[in-house]
């Protein structure tokens, strides 16, 4: 004896439990797999622009020192501690928030170091020679140029990525050295 074609056919049609919990299940896996590249593509993503951020504000920072009048008293040498405000400004106005605020998640400081080049027989380098400047360090001393390094970090953030920093130098020579004479420099 046979079946009715009616019933075969009925057996046939649509999709049965069983086999939608395999698809989801499968589907499943193939998600679990990808989820953790997903995730880490957002904190690199994420890193890269903190440290695309962190660099240009050194950067930033670097030409406003740079652009300074070579005895401007910001280029006395030595550490020079942060200087950006608390909290970041207001979105919206750009001013100042009235209370509280976002906190700044970005330090920023600079040192300036004071160098003068070896003295030799004539007293400069020759062209296309090496040499290695001298550091001064005290007061009332001949120097030919000033280093500056601008350093920004920034904390953790909100994926707890870790400290991030960026450093940037940059040099000045000094206009008139035997009148620009040196200051002292207490900084390590």
């Amino acid at each position: 004896m046979t079946l009715p074609a009616r019933s075969s056919r009925s057996r046939e049609r649509g999709l049965t439990l069983i086999e939608l919990l395999l698809a989801l299940a499968l589907l499943g896996f193939v998600l679990l797999g990808v989820a953790p590249l997903f995730i880490a593509s957002v904190k690199s993503n994420y890193s890269a622009n903190e440290y695309t951020s962190i660099h240009v504000l050194a950067r930033d920072r670097l030409e406003q020192l740079m652009n300074l009048p070579f005895q401007d008293a910001q280029l006395s040498p030595g550490v020079h501690a942060n200087d950006l405000p608390a909290s970041l400004p207001d979105p919206a106005t750009g001013l100042p928030p009235v209370s509280g605020g976002v906190r700044n998640p970005f330090q920023l400081s600079y040192q300036v170091f004071q160098f003068q080049i070896p003295a030799g027989d004539t007293g400069t380098v020759p062209v296309n020679a090496s040499f290695t400047p001298t550091r001064i360090t005290g007061g009332g001393q001949v120097y030919q140029y000033k280093r500056i390094d601008v350093t920004v970090s920034a904390g953790s953030g909100p994926l707890g990525i870790g400290l991030r920093t960026s450093r940037v130098s940059g040099c000045l020579s000094n206009p008139f050295p035997s009148a620009n004479l040196s200051i002292e420099d207490t900084a390590p």
